[in-house]
Formats: structure tokens, sequence, C-alpha cells
């Protein structure tokens, strides 16, 4: 979500100049797109944090990098 909300970003900025590019579309939806996906993105990870267990295990700690 957060990588199609950095997509919808560039995307507004070039809808907002060329208005011809929307084909259609209101000028904010793009903006509001973004946002939406932002949120929704920040929130999940939030969510997930808050309902993780404590003391839970990172099963894919073994596939981060760890600094020597």
């Amino acid at each position: 979500m957060m990588l199609a909300a950095i997509v919808m970003v560039p995307m507004s900025i070039v809808v907002f100049a060329n208005a011809d590019a929307a084909s259609g579309m209101s000028l904010c939806t793009f903006a509001l797109m973004a946002i939406g996906l932002v949120a929704f993105a920040i929130g999940y990870t939030i969510f997930v944090d808050w309902i993780t267990p404590p003391g839970a295990e990172d099963p894919f700690a073994r596939y981060r990098r760890h600094d020597q």
C-alpha cells in the first residue's frame, strides 16, 4: 500500500498540472487516494503491532540484515 501511495503522489501532481490526463476524474481524487493509501498503510501497521502478543518472536528476523 505504501508503494501505491508513493506512485499516487507524483500522479496527482501530473493531474494537477495537466487536467486532461485525468480523463474525467476529479482533480482532488488522486490526492485523496494518495492520502488514503498512506493512512491505510500506517493504520494497518499500527493495528498489527497492537494485536501482536507481547514477547512474540519475529519469524522473519533471520532474513534481516544484522550490523555486526
